[in-house]
């Protein structure tokens, strides 16, 4: 799983304000980027819950909505998490989210 220095640096009460109002949901751009700077590819919900402070059930729906564009995808259980996977990382949608995170979320206004 991803390391607590993946958001350094990024003011994360802005970055939910912007989420909210470009996605309708203030956890969809943390949660995608605490995904997408995940090294092994494979997250579950309660490691982010973990590493974010967003609520397990608030993480779940983000986790949901990721599965449902087809970016990630359940794995079978490990034990008592349910885990999931990236499907192809190759896809733009994650260097997008990387970056737009680290812009929103920066302290001067994004360009």
């Amino acid at each position: 799983m991803a390391n607590l220095g993946l958001l350094d640096g990024i003011d994360r009460t802005r970055l939910r304000g912007f989420s909210k109002t470009m996605f309708g949901n203030a956890d969809r751009i943390e949660v995608a980027a605490a995904v997408a700077r995940c090294q092994s590819g494979m997250v579950n919900g309660q490691e982010l819950h973990e590493l974010l402070g967003i609520s397990p059930p608030r993480v779940r729906a983000q986790l949901l909505a990721l599965a449902s564009a087809g970016l990630v995808e359940q794995l079978p259980r490990m034990g008592q998490r349910l885990n999931y996977g990236i499907v192809d990382r190759d896809d733009p949608f994650w260097t997008l989210i990387s970056e737009v995170a680290e812009v929103w979320g920066s302290q001067s206004d994004p360009d």
